[in-house]
């Protein structure tokens, strides 16, 4: 998650409302997680309702377009204001909207009735997503890393009437360990973050960085088995999947059942469960200075008072930047690489 607070005085970035650049904000809040289909912003400023273009683009239930900039004009965030909250007390107060970048609306709605039948049969992921999302005029970009894992194709897949087409979407996508995400013109995304990327920066035990380490030990398993459902077609297919990990030393399966998926899916579905585990292994960092880094990232950390004694490698997943006219902080949220992708980890506590 990237956050960003901004004064007016010290504004990096640009806003485009419906078209217009819109510079009369006090404050702007932008957040951005590594596996979310929604980036989330918000605007802080006094509203003027004699002010023509205030009506018109903070007309509320209009669903304005919003574009933001770099102050060099890189795009970070295309999306739309769905939140509007506004005041009148004696003393002026500043409104506030928010909203999400564009496929953020898949996080709201279900599949249109008009869309039935919810049952897809021998269709791929991308099959199923074009179809689910042209009614809202989003994009799809399919990363290199999974063009053939979006291709093929689901023995059967069905949708709940009461499920958002975005949890219905997350969750055949994770099957194949695929992140949905989205791009910074609003498109969605489906990519693998790449695991053997060189590291961006190390960090290490030193003045001005705080470090803290999650282990959520309940969470995690030595061996996690998948089995898959009885077939007259299976032939010599072993009726079992298993993921090792070998962070885990000490005696703890865990056993699943596949209930749809092909026959060859158990191996699919045993990493995918491990990739979830791992997310019980959790690392923050705070500094009180902007890097340059971005979720997806590769770092190394090394620190004995967080029982990491040799440089390891963690992923970045989240970011919260802090920018105010006295201070410049930075907060990372890192993960395993291998939580994004399913494959085995090396024991780093050793």
């Amino acid at each position: 998650m990237i956050l960003l607070i901004l004064q007016k005085s010290k504004a990096k970035m640009k806003v485009k409302i419906n078209g217009t650049y819109i510079k009369f904000f006090d404050e702007l809040t932008y957040a951005l997680n590594l596996d979310s289909v929604a980036s989330v912003f918000s605007f802080v400023g006094r509203y003027n309702p004699e002010n023509p273009l205030h009506r018109k683009v903070f007309k509320p239930l209009s669903y304005a377009r919003v574009e933001i900039f770099t102050n060099k004009d890189i795009l970070l965030l295309t999306g739309t204001i769905v939140n509007h909250s506004f005041n009148s007390t004696p003393t002026p107060q500043l409104w506030n909207l928010s909203g999400y970048s564009l496929p953020g609306i898949l996080e709201d709605v279900n599949i249109d009735y008009n869309q039935y039948p919810l049952e897809s049969l021998q269709r791929n992921l991308k099959d199923i997503t074009e179809k689910l999302i042209t009614p809202y005029n989003l994009g799809l970009v399919i990363d290199p890393s999974v063009t053939k894992d979006v291709n093929i194709n689901y023995e059967k897949s069905v949708a709940k009437p009461s499920e958002k087409i975005k949890d219905y979407l997350a969750k055949i996508a994770s099957q194949r360990n695929i992140v949905l995400s989205h791009t910074p013109k609003g498109e969605l995304l489906y990519f693998r973050p790449d695991t053997k990327a060189a590291p961006k920066h190390r960090f290490k035990k030193e003045n001005g960085i705080e470090m803290s380490l999650g282990v959520q030990g309940q969470g995690l398993h030595s061996t996690i088995s998948i089995l898959r459902q009885p077939s007259d077609d299976a032939g010599n297919l072993a009726p079992v999947d298993t993921a090792k990990n070998p962070l885990i030393t000490v005696y703890r399966p865990a056993v699943q059942q596949l209930t749809s998926g092909s026959d060859t899916a158990t191996k699919m579905a045993a990493d995918n469960e491990l990739a979830a585990e791992l997310k019980n292994i959790s690392l923050s960092i705070s500094v009180n200075k902007v890097l340059d880094l971005s979720p997806g990232d590769i770092v190394e950390i090394k620190n004995d008072e967080i029982f990491l004694f040799e440089y390891t490698k963690f992923m970045i997943s989240a970011i919260v930047v802090k920018e105010t006219t006295n201070s410049d902080d930075m907060k990372l949220t890192l993960m395993l690489p291998e939580a994004f992708t399913g494959e085995i980890p090396k024991n780093i506590f050793v």
